[in-house]
């Protein structure tokens, strides 16, 4: 018995030292220095999962499509120079073929090189401002700056390879053009593709594309494929391949018209001959659109029978043109990996391979997206702490599938819920006779046709926006119903979205996208209220509005389904307090970079989690379009136990940083990566992709890049410069950006008779009033107490979790 009880007492002794070991750590996080960043990360722990059974592929040989790096990672930097091709092996997948346009100096030394001219690929003008001259190329005349007029030191010494396409960044515009010796040199373990174009003209110029790749065979015989688009050459190529597991493949050029030089024969006849094309060659390389074709208005047609008749005569086909800044058809909805899917992961072929500037997409299309569609979904592993611990990241909608349908519609609203959202949402607007509804803003004008018929009463409201509008709660509903949806962009020109979408649609009022929300059993609802104190003025009370129609649809009475409710306003969200089922949100409007622990208890008092734009999670270099390090916002937030939701997260590439490969699946990967609670978007169909991925956890399969801010230019640029660029200092959440008065009292205000119609209508809320002030709060003790207190109620239940464990 003494024993036993000695032993009790001991037992007592470890619980309590425990206790105050996980307390003293709680402390140390509360009064550490607030401009620090305070959590220490624990490295992410895998989860592993059962290997993946074999993809059952639909190439010529079962085998996994290729993906070919053209000129290495050419999307990002300079084409075929060394870090492109360096990078193009570190972040693609196992197997990424390294593809070399094959040129010639005078002295006959082979370069690798995008472009016959020299003149958008390289400095030549600058470095050559006399060699300008003019050449007849198969059979056109062609004016610029050309390899074979200058010696191979010339070039090494004097040209710069540059971005051959404008809109892509030039901060790499610094390296020489990379020697075919070189390159055969230092990727002697890559699997190699030397394409050449110009062999006919080189021969004009008594220089030989041939006898270079003869000696380049001799060199490395295990050359993977070499193609062209002249029959002569390939033909003369046979007898010296014949032995090795080097593969002939016949290019076809962009236009059907143009003649090949050895049969004088246009490549659309040629193109109906693969029979013929057998004897010389093991595959062919053709434009996509031979496969997928696209009409002008930029949607697909139906695919050709183009891969299953040459799979039938035993060729190989590669195809061409895939970049991640194309302006894609409409079908694909600027979702980059659609695309690569769309020709490699179709019920009925499936391409040997594809050639991109972007290896990485197409990596990740290939190894991680095929075959997923019916995956259960997963996230990776996330960053965790003592102070904070992760929750799944949540889809949550922006207006519905805002990207494929006008947002806030029906049909927007179904989309998102067919693409897997957890969370749709709807931003809360009003009408003059106290309709709420559903709109992504109080300006009619970008969502709406109001423009046409409506210009004359366009306003200006210094309290919404800075520009004139025409606003919903100066219209009655059945002025609203008038009109038509239409849908949004941040882009014009080319980067349009869907135009035969643009006005389709209803618009929903918030009793409706409440019914639907339960009959469609989704997840959750976030419900966003702005303007709160204007509208309150004018006699609208849009959070009277809000309360009854979720009471009215018994969202309040239950809890299965989450609700969150998002303001910019402290007020706002006080006003809900007293409902511990719903999650408020409070949104971080501006762009951020800094919070101290004060301000993240600050926020802790209102609300659950704050929604961030996406670019407040890291800095950027120069104005360059690429991250520089990363900001403390979510490991303090995290740390005050405040989700963090960023977004919005679009598919479009001129919205998404290059470090991401302007790839939203990239994007979203590292938003994660970075900690990300919740994933905010217009395009939930491309996230819920992305989280059905089948790379994740499979520790055999190929890894999506983990990017850290500043990885890219840390890697890429000499060190020196990075240090010497000075960011400007970030700006600071404060408690002023987001601390509101309580609201004011609904003006009284005599409504116009509006005969019976919207007034009676179920959807006029304005009835009841919440003009009361929220409850007088506690006064504010010390700093380092209150954040005690606040972190000592917040993980009383975790603390008890962990101990028991101990």
């Amino acid at each position: 018995m003494l024993l036993s009880s000695l032993d009790l007492k001991i037992q007592d002794w470890k619980k309590m030292i425990k206790h105050v070991l996980l307390l003293c750590l709680m402390i140390h996080c509360t009064i550490a220095d607030p401009k620090a960043v305070v959590p220490v990360p624990v490295p992410p722990v895998p989860v592993s999962v059962p290997p993946l059974p074999k993809h059952a592929w639909l190439t010529l040989h079962g085998d996994e499509p290729y993906v070919v790096a053209n000129g290495g990672f050419s999307g990002l930097y300079p084409p075929q120079t060394e870090l492109a091709y360096s990078q193009s092996i570190i972040f693609g997948k196992g197997g990424t073929v390294l593809l070399c346009d094959l040129h010639m100096s005078r002295d006959g030394h082979g370069f690798c090189l995008s472009q016959l001219n020299l003149q958008n690929t390289t400095n030549a003008a600058d470095a050559f401002p006399n060699r300008k001259k003019t050449y007849i190329v198969n059979g056109k005349e062609l004016q610029g700056w050309f390899a074979l007029d200058l010696t191979s030191n010339e070039m090494f010494d004097k040209l710069i390879v540059t971005q051959s396409i404008f809109s892509r960044t030039d901060l790499f515009d610094f390296l020489s053009p990379y020697p075919t010796d070189i390159y055969l040199e230092e990727n002697r373990n890559a699997l190699l593709w030397i394409n050449a174009e110009y062999a006919t003209f080189y021969d004009q110029h008594k220089l030989s594309l041939l006898d270079h790749v003869k000696h380049i065979v001799e060199t490395k015989k295990d050359i993977t494929y070499i193609s062209s688009p002249e029959i002569g050459f390939l033909k003369s190529m046979g007898p010296v391949v014949h032995r090795l597991k080097t593969k002939l493949m016949f290019k076809f050029p962009i236009d059907r018209n143009a003649v090949e030089p050895t049969t004088n024969e246009p490549y659309a006849s040629i193109l109906t001959k693969l029979p013929m094309i057998k004897t010389f060659a093991t595959g062919i390389v053709v434009p996509r659109e031979f496969i997928w074709p696209v009409n002008k208005a930029r949607y697909l047609e139906p695919s050709t029978n183009l891969v299953a008749d040459a799979h039938k005569q035993g060729l190989e086909v590669f195809a061409y043109g895939f970049a991640n800044d194309n302006f894609l058809p409409h079908n694909y909805s600027y979702d980059v990996q659609r695309e690569y899917l769309q020709f490699v992961d179709n019920s009925k072929f499936a391409v040997d391979g594809v050639v991109t500037d972007f290896p990485t997409s197409a990596s990740t299309a290939i190894a991680c997206l095929a075959g997923s569609k019916n995956a259960s979904r997963k996230v990776p592993s996330k960053k965790m702490n003592l102070c904070a611990m992760k929750e799944l990241t949540l889809i949550i909608s922006a207006n519905g599938a805002n990207g494929e349908y006008p947002g806030s519609t029906d049909l927007a609203y179904q989309k998102a819920v067919d693409d897997g959202a957890d969370i749709i949402d709807c931003s809360v607007q009003m009408t003059k006779d106290g309709v709420a509804f559903c709109l992504p803003s109080a300006d009619l004008i970008p969502t709406t046709t109001a423009s046409g018929p409506f210009m004359s009463r366009a306003v200006k409201v210094d309290s919404i926006q800075s520009s004139m509008g025409i606003f919903s709660f100066d219209f009655k509903w059945d002025e609203i119903l008038s009109l038509k949806p239409q849908m949004f962009s941040e882009f014009n020109g080319d980067l349009i979205r869907d135009p035969a979408r643009k006005n389709v649609g209803k618009f929903v009022t918030l009793s409706d996208f409440l019914e639907f929300a339960k009959a469609k059993a989704v997840p959750g609802v976030l419900i966003n209220i702005e303007n709160a104190v204007y509208l309150a003025n004018k006699g609208l009370d849009i959070v009277a509005a809000v309360t009854t129609a979720l009471s009215n649809a018994t969202l309040d009475k239950q809890s299965t389904q989450k609700v969150l409710i998002m303001s910019a306003e402290s007020s706002v969200l006080d006003k809900f307090k007293d409902i511990p089922t719903y999650q408020k949100v409070l949104h971080i409007k501006k762009q951020v970079g800094f919070v101290t622990n004060e301000t993240a208890l600050e926020i802790k008092k209102h609300a659950d989690a704050v929604y961030l734009h996406k670019h407040s999670l890291y800095t950027q270099f120069r104005g360059e379009g690429f991250t520089l390090n990363s900001t403390n916002l979510i490991e303090c937030l995290h740390w005050a136990n405040v989700s963090v939701y960023a977004g919005t997260v679009l598919n479009e590439f001129q919205d998404i940083y290059m470090d991401f490969s302007s790839d939203p699946y990239s994007l979203i990967h590292n938003l994660i990566y970075y900690g990300a609670d919740g994933i905010i978007t217009q395009y939930p169909g491309t996230a819920n992709a992305y989280t059905r991925n089948l790379c994740t956890g499979n520790l055999e399969s190929y890894r999506i890049p983990d990017i850290n801010p500043g990885d890219v230019i840390t890697t890429s640029l000499d060190p020196k410069e990075v240090e010497e660029f000075k960011p400007p200092p970030p700006v600071h959440l404060e408690t002023k950006d987001f601390v509101t008065p309580p609201l004011p009292p609904v003006a009284a205000i005599a409504k116009d008779d509006d005969k019976g119609s919207a007034s009676s209508n179920n959807n006029n809320v304005n009835a009841p009033s919440s003009s009361s002030s929220p409850p007088e709060q506690a006064q504010t003790p010390s700093t380092a107490t209150a954040a005690t207190i606040n972190i000592v109620a917040l993980l009383f239940s975790t603390i008890l979790g962990l101990v028991s464990l101990l």
